[in-house]
């Protein structure tokens, strides 16, 4: 949205609205995580999430041209506190997990192995993504004279400076964004029917000795 024109305050302001309500949506996820099922809602999230994955995309796809309406700003930043609530639910109810199967013995040891997997999870695919938006682009590098460029570089940051550097302007034909939005959304349904969910109901009913460290 930045390279589309939206202000950096702006942005700055949608997130400095969004932070009372991530610790008001802190406290209502932990009170929903109680209990024997604490994974309940970390799965019930997961559709939100989906959901506003596909509003996300489509908002740049169709982000207006600058400047922005009142009604707009004000639905991007309702957009960002519904994504930050469902976020924040997600991280709650999967550390409430963490909490409830961890042996009090290595309790702490144990804690921070589970979550180390968890963030690993959530980290290692980011590179996988922006290494396919780059190869899913397809770009041009227009100089002065009306040389076109072909590269697949003008979409990143390097890539622009060197478009620059020979007085050329970077022109996107096809925005891998889009295409690796879609996979990654399509591939994140079937995950979660097919695995997600199977597995974590199967990992939620198992009896807390499972767990338990065992010393002969």
């Amino acid at each position: 949205m930045v390279e589309k024109g939206f202000k950096r305050e702006d942005l700055a302001l949608v997130v400095l609205v969004d932070f009372p309500f991530q610790i008001l949506g802190g406290w209502f996820a932990a009170k929903w995580s109680r209990g024997d099922k604490p994974l309940r809602p970390w799965l019930i999230a997961f559709i939100p999430r989906l959901l506003l994955t596909l509003i996300a995309t489509l908002i740049v796809l169709w982000f207006p041209t600058p400047p922005i309406s009142i009604g707009f700003f004000l639905f991007l930043i309702v957009h960002t506190v519904i994504s930050s609530f469902a976020s924040t639910v997600q991280f709650v109810g999967i550390s409430a997990f963490h909490t409830r199967v961890s042996d009090p013995l290595i309790g702490g040891t144990y804690m921070t192995l589970l979550n180390t997997f968890t963030n690993m999870g959530g980290t290692w695919p980011k590179w996988f993504v922006l290494k396919g938006v780059d190869f899913l682009s397809d770009a041009t590098c227009k100089v002065a004279e009306g040389i076109d460029v072909k590269t697949t570089e003008c979409v990143s940051d390097h890539g622009k400076a060197l478009c620059k550097d020979i007085s050329g302007v970077c022109i996107t034909h096809r925005d891998g964004y889009y295409a690796m939005s879609a996979l990654c959304m399509i591939l994140g349904v079937i995950l979660l029917v097919v695995f997600i969910i199977p597995k974590a109901l199967k990992l939620q009913a198992l009896p807390i000795s499972v767990w338990r460290a065992k010393i002969d």
